[in-house]
């Protein structure tokens, strides 16, 4: 066989059959079935998609959701994971969030010895834990964490939403960090989830958006229909304003005469406080081709946001009308976590929101710059989601083959319904046990559908616990993407990719010279090797409650060179870069490439 003809094509163009049943083969995925239903093939000869990882490197972290069978809320949600390099050594560090006890009002209980932890990544590839000496081990009750340079000095800073007051840290790069919450003048003690830092005025600082849940009460009671104490849905409280959050720059002082980074909570003049809603998940990204970032926020049992930038400072809430507020049937949905990324290579951002066991996970894909159309269905997603709780989730190239797969982050909230195929991994307590799943993974064709995986001997599909967040990111600098999952009440499984074999890759770091050397989140990435092209985003912030590697990696299959690199940095400029050879990482610089041919 040519190696034309065993091309994945990222534009639609049809993929040779005889190279899509050997992935499906080598991945162990088959066709669509009933919810837990087994795909095609033979599980016990299958190689895995995954080796367990955590023995090796070195990390031991479990998940405390503290003293159990009192139903507060707060203990279901976390916890949230990130990946990043924070002592800028080219590979990536591992921060994880605790959470830990409540008190009998339902209020964080903070512990000294229940915090969250920071593992730095040595040379040899072993992970350290250097929570202690780094002051980001902080007590609070975890739940979502963003990264993100604020001041523009070339190191990431770390934002973490609690149930009770943020966080935000500055990276003093010497690996410490300050917690300058105060004197930036961030002021959240609202139920925070997920976060993510976006430059929404394109003045060259990154912004905060801070997603809010629930005016949570802890006396509030809800049985399930047996009568038996269960966990809370967020229909029974009201959805809270999200907050929005401008970086004045460094340059600005605060009360004290100190210098910046500072932040004026804006969400009342951009628009943004006028609708709360119980959010979940958020992404970042220009869903209607104007060059301003605009904001995508899942809602938990309410209909999602879509707040499209005006370019002057505001925002318009516009999800009903570009599609992308509800089920394909009109009706809200409790959505929780979301992948973003082009999965059918139509160059238009598609998005996937994890839902409750009930209601199957929806995909909206983009059609074009007006909004989204509901395909969860066609694209092979909709039944094997529906026994199922997501929440962690996202779009990857699993196997290098040029286009995006989808993993998920399975556990319920609420008690089963229906029965656990297999049994809960021993590490789940007693009590959780009722609210353990396993978690997913879809392959894609190339052409936007996708098979499920089934293989008993694959340690992210085997596993039935309670995941949440969910992060991504080349780990080892080998050129696939490994796989880290947050538990509620377990350990961390940090999962190693085995699924890309020797197909090539590339892997590129998109960074702001003139802004400290950044990572340039909102950036546009387009990939062309040979007659395809990959389109990625630089956002770290997506899936639930986490924040994965800010570098964009593309498989790029048989093919060993790359074309061309072109960027759309956040300012609304483009570049093209020259590409070269494949299976490398490489740097793109904003002013040192070219403008594009009209």
């Amino acid at each position: 066989m040519s190696s034309s003809d065993r091309r994945l094509m990222f534009r639609g163009q049809p993929v040779r059959f005889a190279l899509l049943a050997g992935l499906l083969m080598v991945a162990g995925c088959g066709d669509d079935g009933p919810p837990g239903g087994a795909g095609s093939g033979n599980p016990t000869t299958e190689p895995v998609l995954f080796e367990d990882a955590n023995r090796d490197l070195g990390v031991d972290f479990s998940h405390d959701a503290g003293r159990t069978g009192r139903y507060f809320m707060p203990e279901m949600v976390p916890p949230g994971v990130a990946l990043f390099d924070f002592d800028r050594d080219g590979d990536l560090d591992l921060y994880l969030v605790n959470s830990g006890a409540l008190d009998d009002r339902g209020q964080p209980a903070p512990d000294a010895d229940v915090t969250n932890r920071l593992y730095r990544q040595n040379p040899d590839g072993q992970f350290e834990d250097v929570s202690a000496a780094s002051g980001l081990a902080d007590a609070g009750y975890g739940m979502g964490v963003a990264v993100g340079d604020i001041n523009n000095d070339g190191y990431p800073d770390l934002y973490l939403g609690n149930f009770g007051p943020d966080r935000l840290f500055l990276n003093k790069r010497d690996g410490t960090f300050a917690d300058i919450t105060a004197t930036a003048g961030i002021d959240n003690s609202s139920w925070t989830t997920s976060v993510a830092l976006v430059d929404f005025d394109r003045d060259g600082w990154l912004d905060l958006y801070v997603t809010n849940y629930v005016d949570y009460r802890a006396d509030t009671k809800c049985p399930d229909n047996s009568g038996r104490p269960d966990y809370c849905g967020p229909h029974v409280f009201n959805g809270q304003p999200d907050r929005l959050y401008r970086n004045l720059g460094v340059g600005s002082t605060g009360d004290d005469g100190s210098p910046g980074p500072r932040f004026a909570d804006v969400s009342a003049t951009a628009g943004i406080s006028r609708q709360g809603g119980p959010g979940l998940g958020v992404v970042c990204a220009d869903f209607d081709d104007d060059g301003w970032p605009d904001i995508y926020v899942a809602n938990d049992h309410a209909a999602n946001f879509l707040w499209i930038n005006a370019g002057d400072g505001t925002f318009r809430e516009e999800a009903f009308f570009r599609g992308g507020a509800l089920s394909a049937q009109g009706r809200p949905q409790a959505s929780m976590g979301i992948a973003c990324g082009d999965i059918d290579g139509n160059g238009r951002i598609d998005l996937l929101l994890t839902h409750l066991e009930g209601e199957n996970n929806a995909l909206y894909l983009g059609i074009d710059d007006t909004g989204f159309r509901e395909s969860s269905h066609q694209a092979g997603l909709a039944m094997p989601s529906l026994g199922f709780t997501g929440f962690g989730t996202q779009f990857l190239d699993l196997d290098n083959d040029g286009d995006l797969d989808l993993l998920v982050a399975n556990g319920r909230v609420r008690r089963g319904t229906r029965k656990i195929e297999s049994p809960p991994d021993e590490s789940v307590p007693d009590f959780w046990k009722i609210y353990a799943e396993r978690n997913h993974v879809f392959l894609n064709d190339g052409t936007g559908h996708f098979s499920q995986c089934e293989n008993p001997n694959d340690p992210l599909l085997r596993r039935v616990e309670v995941s949440r967040g969910l992060a991504t990111g080349d780990l080892d600098n080998d050129g696939d993407l490994d796989v880290v999952v947050g538990n509620t009440a377990g350990p961390v499984r940090v999962y190693r990719n085995q699924a890309a074999g020797n197909r090539h890759w590339l892997i590129v770091r998109a960074v702001l010279p003139d802004q400290g050397g950044r990572m340039a989140l909102g950036a546009r990435v387009k990939v062309t090797a040979g007659e395809t092209t990959g389109l990625r985003l630089v956002q770290p912030a997506s899936s639930y409650l986490s924040s994965s590697d800010p570098r964009v990696h593309f498989g790029l299959g048989d093919v060993d060179r790359v074309t061309s690199i072109e960027v759309d940095w956040p300012d609304g400029t483009r570049e093209v870069f020259s590409g070269g050879d494949a299976d490398r990482i490489v740097t793109v610089s904003k002013g040192t490439g070219q403008e594009p041919a009209q």
